[in-house]
Order: structure tokens, then C-alpha cells, then sequence
């Protein structure tokens, strides 16, 4: 199974580049440039709205990256945060903190799991399979256990898992999983705003994103059973 994402090791490497607060404001201009390419935005700000949007992104993410920066809006872009990207033709201060507030989430869930420390420029740590597996079953046996969706790594866990044999996989197990989450994304569907519906509902359309859920039940299943 391939899965479209961003790998975490190139967010890792985002955490050794140029702070936003220091950068030059012709490296911001050109990366907001390559940002709005990216996101389908035709009206370009002025050059008053530039100095705030500016100003907004120094003060308000001055510990992140210019390269954290550009990966956020990819992967929201991409459809992989939990935010929405319909600017209206508006690249606002509120448009940004929806952006990188749910790539902060990610972030966060990157430097928790390899102990990542961003004040240090230090080595990152090489788990091996069984740390990694750990740490995942750990993290979701001692949740809330209310929402499969919210496993973390799921595609590094689910390929140590497969190739070792502790998930069995055939047509019976697929098709009985893929019916479970689709019934539980109609469920969440049906709980969101009609904005937020659109947007989950073209997530949901997505093959790479149903199978990456798919992954996330079967590897809970299998942790939820170790447990009983």
C-alpha cells in the first residue's frame, strides 16, 4: 500500500531551516509567492496588505521555518491537515492560523515521537521497529480510544506489522474493514456544519486517504485485542 504523504523525515529536516523572524523579506515574498501558486490564489495582496501578512507571520510563527511554512500549506493543499483551504481569494491572518495551527498538530506529534528537541540541533533518533510499534500502542491503549482517526504513523506501524505477521490481512478482513469506515465517516458527515461537509466530503473521495483510515482500524483492532 502507497500512500501520498509528506514523509515525516522531510518535516524533520524542515526543523533545521531558517527561522520565519529571521528570514530576508524577499525569501518570505518569494515563498508566499510559490504559496499562492500553490493553493489557486489569482488575487495577489497589495503591497499594505503584504507589510501585515508579513508582520502577522514573523510575530505569530517566529520558532517555525520558512521550510515548515511552505510544507503546511502542501499538505493542506494535499488534503493530509485537518483544515479547510478555501481562501476566497483572500490570503488573510486568519487563513494562515487555520493552516499552520493544524500543521502545528502534526508538528508536535513528530517531535513527541522521535523526542525531538527544536531548541538543539541534535541527531535524530533511529527507533527500531519494536520502539516504534511500542510507542504507537502505548499512545492509543492509553487514550480516550474514541475516534480511530486519530493514530498516529499509521503507515510506518501497519508495514512493520504486516511484514512480521501480526496482521492478517485477506478480501473478508478488507471489505468488512472498508465497510466500518465508511459507515463511521457517513456518521461524521452527517455531524458537521455544511461547510465542513464539503470539505470532508471530497477527503472521503480520496483513495490514499480510505486506505490510510483502513490502515488505522486494523492496527487499533489489533492493539484492542492485545489488550483483552
Amino acid at each position: 500500500m502507497q500512500i501520498g504523504l509528506i514523509a515525516d523525515n522531510e518535516i524533520l529536516e524542515a526543523f533545521k531551516g531558517d527561522k520565519l523572524n529571521l528570514v530576508s523579506p524577499v525569501t518570505l515574498k518569494q515563498t508566499l509567492a510559490y504559496i499562492f501558486t500553490l493553493i489557486g490564489l489569482t488575487k495577489y495582496p497589495d503591497e499594505n496588505e503584504f507589510a501585515i501578512i508579513e508582520d502577522y507571520i514573523r510575530t505569530s510563527y517566529p520558532k517555525f521555518t520558512l521550510q515548515e511554512f511552505r510544507i503546511a500549506f502542501k499538505m493542506a493543499t494535499q488534503g493530509k491537515l485537518d483544515c479547510h483551504v478555501d481562501h476566497y481569494e483572500k490570503f488573510s491572518p486568519k487563513f494562515i492560523s487555520q493552516v499552520m495551527n493544524a500543521y502545528k498538530g502534526k508538528a508536535n506529534d513528530i517531535r513527541k515521537m522521535l523526542q525531538y528537541k527544536q531548541v538543539e540541533e541534535l541527531p535524530v533518533p533511529k527507533l527500531t521497529d519494536d520502539q516504534i510499534v511500542d510507542f504507537s500502542k502505548k499512545e492509543w491503549l492509553e487514550s480516550k480510544k474514541d475516534d480511530f482517526n486519530r493514530l498516529f504513523n499509521a503507515d510506518r506501524v501497519f508495514d512493520i506489522l504486516y511484514k512480521r505477521g501480526d496482521i492478517k490481512i485477506n478480501p473478508e478482513t478488507i471489505a468488512e474493514t472498508l465497510k466500518i469506515v465508511r459507515a463511521d465517516n457517513l456518521y461524521r458527515l452527517n455531524k458537521l456544519s455544511v461547510l465542513e461537509a464539503k470539505e470532508f466530503n471530497k477527503q472521503i473521495k480520496n483513495e490514499d486517504y480510505i486506505e490510510t483510515q483502513c490502515k488505522k482500524l486494523t492496527i487499533v483492532r489489533y492493539y484492542e485485542n492485545l489488550s483483552d
